[in-house]
């Protein structure tokens, strides 16, 4: 028997996927430079000059873009001092702050597994070469 025009057998079509969760609690991380200025400012505090200067290749729109985002969604924080010359700061929030394990948990995997196994790999293939300066 056939299932009925309002029923939709598959659960991809009708949103039921399963990896649809995981999509949508990446998304805030989604994009690029983002989790460049995370892990920058996961190491400390950061004005935007700082910031832009750490990052070579943002232009100044996408990172003040990015950084509206990141705040949007509740990962960064932004602190202006109200001085002589406006001092803004920006730092992981403390919601961001729990990310951590999961970051660390992906370059674990990454240097067992991944890119960085690959990358480690050839560095010791290049070592053992003769006449090649590591």
């Amino acid at each position: 028997m056939y299932p009925s025009h309002d029923q939709d057998p598959h659960p991809i079509a009708n949103g039921d996927a399963p990896y649809l969760k995981l999509i949508e609690a990446m998304r805030p991380l989604a994009g690029k430079w983002k989790i460049e200025i995370l892990w920058i400012l996961a190491q400390r505090r950061h004005r935007f000059g700082e910031l832009r200067r750490s990052l070579p290749g943002i232009t100044q729109h996408m990172l003040t873009l990015r950084l509206r985002e990141m705040e949007a969604d509740g990962l960064i924080r932004r602190t202006v001092y109200p001085e002589n010359v406006l001092r803004v700061e920006y730092e992981v929030s403390e919601v961001a702050q729990r990310l951590k394990p999961a970051f660390k948990a992906l370059v674990e995997w990454s240097e067992q597994y991944g890119p960085l196994s690959k990358q480690r790999e050839a560095d010791s293939v290049v070592r053992a070469l003769p006449g090649i300066a590591a």
